[in-house]
C-alpha cells in the first residue's frame, strides 16, 4: 500500500517539514511510486525508515552515521518503470536487468561522489573556522595590546602633570618659605 507524504507523517507523528526533510535527505532508501506531486510511499517501509532516522537524530547521530546506519537496514532502492513492467522474453529481462544494474551503479557511483564533496566542504570549513579563530586571537590580542599602551601613556601623562604641579606650587611660593622649607 502507498502513502503520500503527509499520511506518512501522520503516522509517524513527525512534522511534516521534517518528514520532507528526511525525504530529501534520505531519498535513495524509501520505496517510491510516480513522480513530482504524485510520489507515494510503500507504507510499511517508508514508515519504518522514517522512525529510524528520526531516532539517529534524537541519538545525536550525525548524516554519515544515519547513512551508514540505513545501509545496512535497507540498502539503497531504484525504483524504475521498467523494474515494474513485464518483459515479453528472456532476452528483454536480461536487458532491463542489466539497466537496473547499471542505473543502480550510477546512483551509487553519484552518491559516493556527493558524498566526497561533502566532506572535502567540511574539511575547507574547518580550515577556514581554525584561520577565522587564529585571525581573532590574534586582533584580540593587538587590541589588548593597544589597551595597555594607552594605559600606560595615560598614567605617564598624569605623572608628568603631577610633576608640573609640584614645580608650579614651588615658585609661587614665596623666596623665604622655598628656604626655610628646605631645611
Amino acid at each position: 500500500m502507498y502513502l503520500t507524504l503527509k499520511q506518512c507523517s501522520e503516522l509517524t507523528d513527525i512534522n511534516i517539514s521534517t518528514c520532507r526533510y528526511y525525504k530529501d535527505v534520505y531519498l535513495q532508501y524509501f520505496r517510491t511510486q510516480g513522480e513530482g506531486k504524485t510520489t507515494k510511499f510503500e507504507k510499511s517501509s517508508t514508515v519504518e525508515i522514517l522512525n529510524v532516522i528520526k531516532a539517529s537524530y534524537v541519538r545525536k547521530l550525525d548524516h554519515d552515521q544515519i547513512v551508514e546506519l540505513l545501509d545496512k537496514m535497507y540498502g539503497i532502492n531504484v525504483t524504475t518503470d521498467i523494474v515494474t513492467q513485464e518483459p515479453d522474453n528472456s532476452t528483454e529481462a536480461t536487458q532491463q536487468e542489466d539497466l537496473a544494474h547499471t542505473i543502480r551503479h550510477v546512483l551509487l557511483e553519484e552518491i559516493t561522489k556527493q558524498n566526497r564533496i561533502i566532506i572535502q566542504l567540511q574539511e575547507e570549513i574547518e580550515d577556514m573556522r581554525a584561520e577565522f579563530n587564529e585571525g581573532f586571537t590574534g586582533l584580540h590580542k593587538k587590541v589588548e595590546d593597544g589597551y595597555k599602551d594607552v594605559e600606560n601613556r595615560d598614567n605617564e601623562v598624569i605623572q608628568r602633570l603631577n610633576d608640573i604641579k609640584v614645580i608650579q606650587q614651588q615658585r609661587n611660593n614665596p623666596w623665604w618659605r622655598r628656604i626655610f622649607s628646605q631645611t
